[in-house]
């Protein structure tokens, strides 16, 4: 058992739970709100890529991992900022999800 859920258990046993549960709701709010921030910056970064290549950073990642456009720094540039992009979705969803 993680400390975390000693933690979490323990604010249960004394009859605090709800008030543990409100605290972890405001962390996840707040952790959420970051994430967001992030992706909207990065989603900018990625625009000036997708004019330049006239495709969405999906096609271009789909073609990079499929080998079909090789290794230029400006594609690895690109492919960088769009895992953060997927970085950053994923842990929004995981947040929605325990939210």
């Amino acid at each position: 058992m993680s400390a975390l859920q000693k933690r979490v258990e323990a604010m249960q046993k004394i009859g605090a739970g709800a008030l543990a549960d409100q605290a972890l709701r405001k962390l996840i709010h707040l952790q959420l709100q970051k994430y967001e921030k992030q992706l909207e910056e990065v989603q900018r970064e990625l625009e000036p890529f997708e004019k330049q290549h006239s495709m969405s950073s999906e096609e271009c990642h789909r073609r990079f991992m499929a080998g079909e456009l090789g290794d230029d720094a400006d594609i690895i540039d690109w492919m960088g900022l769009y895992d953060n992009a997927l970085l950053y979705r994923e842990r929004i969803e995981t947040l929605h999800a325990a939210g």
